[in-house]
C-alpha cells in the first residue's frame, strides 16, 4: 500500500509509538527521533463545534508544495481547503475511523514538476479515545526541469 519509503518510515514510527493503544498522543511523537521526516510533516489540529481543522505545523518542503505557510490557519479560511475539499474529507475520515489513511492524488497545484505525490494521515489522541490531531507526512518526486 505505502509506495514511498518516507511514508513507510512514518507509519512504522507511528505504529511503534502506539504501544498497544489505538493511537499515540502528540506527546509520543518526538521530532528528535525523526529528523529526515520533519520537512515533510504537517500537524493538523482537530477542532470540534464547529468541526474544522487547523494547521499546527508545516514542514519546509510541505510549505513549498502548499505555496505558503498556513501555520495557525483553519482549513475553512484557506481557499480550496473547505468542507468540500479532498483534504477536509480525508481528515474527517481519519477522525471518524480513528485509523490511518493512505492517500495518493495527482498534484493539481502550481508545482507541475511533481509526480508520485502521496501522503499518509496518522491519527493522534490526547485522551486515548478521540482523534485530536493528525500527523500527516507527504512524499513526492520532482521531475528534472527541462533545460
Amino acid at each position: 500500500m505505502l509506495k514511498s519509503s518516507r511514508l513507510r518510515e512514518a507509519y512504522t514510527y507511528w505504529d511503534a509509538k502506539r504501544q498497544n493503544k489505538l493511537m499515540p498522543s502528540r506527546y509520543d511523537i518526538d521530532p528528535v527521533e525523526i529528523p529526515p521526516l520533519l520537512p515533510y510533516v504537517i500537524l493538523i489540529d482537530v477542532a470540534r463545534e464547529p468541526v474544522d481543522f487547523r494547521y499546527r505545523l508545516i514542514g519546509t518542503q510541505a510549505c513549498v508544495i502548499l505555496r505558503g505557510d498556513f501555520t495557525g490557519q483553519f482549513f475553512s479560511k484557506v481557499p480550496g481547503n473547505g468542507k468540500e475539499s479532498a483534504l477536509w474529507q480525508a481528515c474527517d475520515a481519519v477522525v471518524g475511523s480513528k485509523a490511518p489513511m493512505y492517500w495518493q492524488i495527482p498534484c493539481v497545484g502550481p508545482e507541475r514538476s511533481l509526480h508520485n505525490y502521496e501522503n499518509v494521515l496518522l491519527p493522534l489522541s490526547n485522551d486515548g479515545a478521540n482523534v485530536t490531531m493528525i500527523f500527516k507526512v507527504i512524499s513526492f518526486d520532482r521531475q528534472p526541469s527541462a533545460g
